[in-house]
């Protein structure tokens, strides 16, 4: 009967511990990150470039650029800096530029970010910061 209370403590314990993400290697133990992945990214090779061009493609195709007084595009530098939650929501924590009418722009673009798959680590959802400088 010891034995057999043994050997189901044994097979609990190393089962229930088993987690995604988490690799044992002797002494060391790595954990691996996996990046937040863009609706339609799932199957691509590399989910962080897929990511990159889809952001750029949403920058393409819904940012409208203001116009100066004088009627001419407004052009300038900006960074969004933003998280996506561990529902894979993103929030834009600030947007940093000179010119307010780009700000304003910026804020009207980015309310068409998608839902996201969250980042995860060690197989569990993490919030993850991003910084996205752009040139406009």
């Amino acid at each position: 009967m010891k034995n057999l209370l043994l050997i189901v403590f044994f097979l609990f314990s190393t089962l229930g511990f088993g987690q995604e993400g988490v690799k044992a290697e002797g002494n060391t133990v790595k954990v691996s990150e996996i990046a937040a992945v863009w609706p339609g990214c799932d199957s691509a090779e590399n989910k962080e470039n897929c990511f990159s061009q889809k952001f750029l493609e949403l920058v393409k195709t819904t940012y409208k650029y203001p116009r100066k007084d004088t009627g001419d595009f407004l052009r300038g530098k900006a960074t969004i800096k933003m998280h996506i939650d561990k529902k894979g929501v993103v929030k834009i924590d600030t947007i940093e530029t000179e010119e307010p009418r780009i700000k304003a722009a910026l804020e009207k673009m980015l309310t068409k970010l998608p839902k996201m798959t969250p980042a995860k680590k060690a197989g569990k959802p993490i919030s993850t910061k991003y910084t996205i400088p752009l040139d406009l």
